[in-house]
């Protein structure tokens, strides 16, 4: 009997190993039971879900993209109120921009981060008040893109979850249509999310900053200039589940956040009449990501209650994620 020749022993292993890892739709997602619940939900449970039917919400900040030690609106924030103090010194007398100046040197700084939960939602509107919202979203975009973690050195518009982008990837190939529903401003939706997701504006849902419209009919375009404030309700708690069936008027079936603020959206998938699934990422990663609860301010030690009252998933970056940073 003539014996195999190697090489042809290693070209039938390399075809093999290459077609399995080409059909593992999570190759970044460890081997566990949440990985399992996920690929059965979606391969199997969601089969007896209308098409039109099949959506799936996420969170942005913490849940699909990086948010520590600041989150993407908040560094647009404090490039764009930096700007304006440079040209007018006299703009450091307001809290607003002196902690901006601060976050610039150092964005973990605690001297800010524990004291400016009253400031947040100002030094976003005021970063960019009496700008085109296109001006906004283009400079986000162009500032993120240029600006570098100060812990990984990654580029800030890079630092998505890798094994996230594959989920979303595997639930359109599924035929789920994918919303993002984030509490940042709109524009910092827009700004990198289309880019790296593939993924249109109308399913990009932020909340929504005061505008205001103006025509100009000589040159053929119209700016929507940022006010000051927001409209209510912001993408927060039961903000989320309201603005979700104000814009789509269906509720999800698939939903996956990171925090305690994604509870109204975990809550409206609950409700689903078909099978239906809701994850949280717990950040219990501090060497490769970053460390934190999922809350802000109090503490709330029993938040796990609420996940296992409702039959809802947590999801362990550190157990969970074989690779955490985007793949480029």
């Amino acid at each position: 009997m003539k014996s195999i020749p190697l090489w042809l022993f290693a070209s039938v292993f390399f075809f093999f190993s290459c077609n399995r890892k080409a059909q593992d739709p999570l190759p970044s997602w460890n081997e566990t039971p949440v990985r399992q619940s996920i690929l059965k939900f979606i391969s199997e449970d969601a089969k007896s879900i209308p098409v039109e039917d099949r959506i799936a919400v996420f969170d942005m900040d913490g849940t699909i993209a990086c948010e520590m030690p600041l989150w993407y609106e908040m560094y647009a924030a404090v490039y764009g109120l930096n700007l304006q103090s440079a040209k007018d010194p006299g703009l450091l007398g307001l809290p607003e921009y002196r902690y901006a100046g601060k976050l610039a040197k150092n964005p973990a700084d605690t001297s800010v981060s524990n004291h400016f939960d009253a400031y947040m939602d100002s030094m976003v509107w005021k970063a960019y008040a009496g700008i085109d919202h296109e001006v906004y979203v283009d400079s986000t975009r162009s500032y993120l893109s240029r600006t570098k973690d100060p812990k990984y050195g990654l580029f800030l518009a890079d630092m998505f979850y890798q094994p996230m982008l594959e989920l979303i990837s595997y639930l359109k190939e599924n035929e789920f249509t994918i919303y993002i529903v984030s509490g940042s401003m709109q524009g910092c939706v827009w700004s990198v999310c289309p880019q790296v997701l593939g993924i249109d504006r109308a399913h990009l849902l932020g909340t929504r900053q005061m505008m205001v419209p103006v025509y100009d009919a000589k040159n053929h375009r119209t700016q929507f200039v940022i006010g000051k404030g927001v409209f209510s309700p912001t993408n927060d708690g039961n903000g989320k589940s309201l603005n979700l069936y104000s814009r789509i008027g269906k509720v999800p079936v698939f939903a996956f956040g990171n925090t305690m603020g994604d509870f109204g959206m975990f809550h409206l998938t609950s409700t689903s009449k078909y099978p239906h699934a809701v994850y949280m990422l717990n950040h219990n990663d501090s060497i490769r990501e970053y460390a934190y609860p999922p809350y802000y301010g109090t503490a709330v030690p029993h938040w796990k209650d609420s996940l296992e009252v409702n039959n809802w998933n947590q999801v362990n970056m550190a157990q969970e994620f074989k690779t955490v940073w985007m793949n480029k």
